[in-house]
């Protein structure tokens, strides 16, 4: 009867996914890297090379012209511009949610977040609602 156990528990995930948003396969497989083809100007440095590297849950990802630890639960074009504490001097593009836009920051060149890319187009394609 250990079948119809897990039968059980299949349909009780079903039920719970349909209500809550949950789902067995969020378990087995979690999100993947996102798949964008980008025309990079530069290979940026790469912070990881597996996701044993990467800090708590991320993953590993070859995006936004080299490889990031990515948090696949965050919404990286919801994440605010952080131009970081270095004090290069980086022309970047971050995605602004609420207006829907990208625009133009200073980048430091060291920590910031991943919303922040090397050009208008990149950022676009990732992030835009309109796809200009």
């Amino acid at each position: 009867m250990v079948s119809s156990g897990l039968l059980r528990i299949l349909v009780v995930s079903i039920l719970l996914e349909n209500v809550q948003g949950f789902s067995l396969t969020n378990l087995f497989s979690p999100k993947r890297c996102p798949r964008i083809r980008e025309k990079c100007q530069f290979k940026e440095r790469d912070e990881c090379s597996k996701n044993k590297t990467c800090p708590d849950k991320k993953k590993c990802c070859v995006f936004n012209c080299g490889k990031k630890c990515l948090d696949l639960q965050q919404d990286i074009c919801s994440l605010p511009k952080n131009p970081g504490p270095c004090m290069a001097f980086f022309r970047r593009w971050w995605y602004d949610k609420k207006n829907d836009t990208c625009s133009t920051f200073i980048y430091g060149g060291c920590q910031g977040n991943n919303n922040n890319f090397q050009t208008k187009d990149l950022c676009q394609n990732m992030c835009s609602k309109k796809r200009f």
